[in-house]
């Protein structure tokens, strides 16, 4: 299953939010809002120094700190070749803020390239683990899996296993098995899914921070968050 599929299972993306001009703020969900700042308007990160206490809000998340800036009439330089709107600076600096709780600069690369993509990481919705041969061949009862001698495996595998044939004589005959692999396995799909919950938990923290403090001029920012568990029905 291609990421490109999956994504369309987990949500229809739909192109960035459109800002009216002269409207009162709008309602955008996290995702959206991200989508316009990075893929619309071009939003650039630029890491700096962590900033941990904003004044009036006592020790809160940098991202807190970054919006109270802007509160303050500070610009954020949040870069771009075509001056993005001054919302779309304040977005990419949240992003940029992200705590270390939440991902920290790694998350924080990774959640803009999916913005600009208009994607959502590759949880493996439908992935179930199957078991293949690791080679086949073709007869005439047409494709088959290869086998291998069991005593390769060591103490694991099987000695040859001793038989009178026809003229009485004891031969050894090998114990064969198939070679499989699983694919893709437990561990790949729990991890893919894994990555999605910690993307999602820090959209969860981008839409809180701009939930509780503000700082968008052009929008506000909804509670929708990209569903908790696609691979489960209804979740």
């Amino acid at each position: 299953m291609t990421e490109q599929s999956n994504a369309k299972s987990i949500h229809m993306a739909s192109a960035a939010p459109r800002l009216i001009r002269g409207a009162a703020a709008q309602p955008v969900s996290i995702r959206s809002l991200l989508e316009w700042a990075f893929a619309r308007e071009k939003a650039q990160l630029e890491f700096e120094g962590d900033v941990m206490r904003a004044s009036g809000y006592g020790y809160v998340s940098s991202t807190a700190a970054i919006i109270q800036h802007e509160q303050l009439g500070c610009r954020v330089d949040g870069g771009g070749r075509s001056d993005p709107h001054p919302d779309a600076d304040v977005v990419a600096a949240a992003v940029a803020a992200l705590p270390e709780a939440r991902g920290g600069h790694r998350m924080a690369v990774w959640v803009a390239e999916l913005a600009r993509a208009g994607r959502v990481p590759d949880c493996m919705v439908d992935a179930r683990p199957v078991v293949r041969p690791v080679e086949t061949h073709v007869n005439r009862w047409g494709e088959m899996a290869k086998t291998a001698d069991a005593a390769a495996l060591g103490p694991l595998g099987w000695p040859a296993q001793a038989r009178r044939n026809r003229k009485g004589v004891v031969v050894q005959d090998a114990v064969l098995f198939c070679p499989v692999r699983i694919t893709p396995t437990v561990d790949q799909i729990a991890r893919a899914r894994r990555a999605y919950l910690d993307w999602r938990g820090a959209l969860m923290e981008l839409r809180d921070s701009f939930t509780a403090y503000g700082g968008l001029t052009a929008w506000r920012v909804t509670d929708e968050l990209p569903p908790l568990r696609p691979w489960i029905k209804n979740s």
